[in-house]
């Protein structure tokens, strides 16, 4: 992939010197900063997720190789100033590495404070913890009382406790069942590789 970028630069090289900067730059940004958010937002619209992970997706994606292979296939059909189109394409490509890559960073941690100071489970959460806990339908999943728990915990096979409950729950009231496990609740699939397969497992969440 390196290498695919250093030729391609080698061919923008002598074509960008032929724009105008200005028009290409607004052109840039209108692509970057209001069409593909505004795709995406569409596209996203009834996704389990919160509209600052929608914010967040929505910004980030940038363009790449791909964006410059699909306009070779306008050169090779020698499409009339198909290499201007190359080159504006090269430019939108440039300018999207330089925005994403200075943004990953800060945006990075303005969604994770966003995440960290909601009082609330937000919904891609609750999500991951449907996908992360249940293989099947969820009205199939065993349940069973505190008082239950409580004989099993008791007995002389106790089960495994895991504690999924989701962020926000969890930061409200970090109180624990004694010895249970913490555990994400899109980590429960990676723990579940792991995990001894002789005990039965018993997650609990709010």
């Amino acid at each position: 992939m390196l290498l695919a970028f250093v030729l391609f630069g080698a061919v923008l090289s002598s074509l960008l010197p032929t724009l105008p900067f200005v028009p290409i730059l607004l052109f840039a940004l209108i692509v970057i900063v209001l069409v593909r958010p505004i795709a995406l937002g569409l596209v996203l619209r009834k996704a389990m997720m919160s509209n600052t992970a929608r914010a967040f997706i929505g910004w980030f994606g940038p363009r790449g190789l791909s964006s410059l292979l699909l306009v070779l296939l306008a050169v090779q059909a020698d499409v009339p100033n198909a290499e201007y189109l190359l080159a504006i394409t090269g430019m939108v490509v440039v300018f999207s590495v330089v925005l994403h890559g200075a943004s990953a960073t800060p945006l990075a941690s303005w969604y994770g404070r966003r995440v960290a100071q909601s009082q609330r489970t937000l919904a891609e959460e609750r999500e991951a913890t449907a996908t992360g806990l249940f293989q099947q339908e969820a009205k199939d999943i065993q349940r069973i009382t505190p008082a239950e728990l409580a004989a099993q915990l008791a007995g002389p096979n106790p089960p495994v406790v895991l504690d999924v409950r989701s962020r926000a729950h969890f930061e409200r009231d970090d109180g624990q069942i004694p010895g249970s496990v913490r555990v994400l609740p899109d980590h429960v699939e990676e723990w579940a590789g792991k995990a001894l397969r002789d005990r039965s497992v018993v997650a609990y969440c709010t």
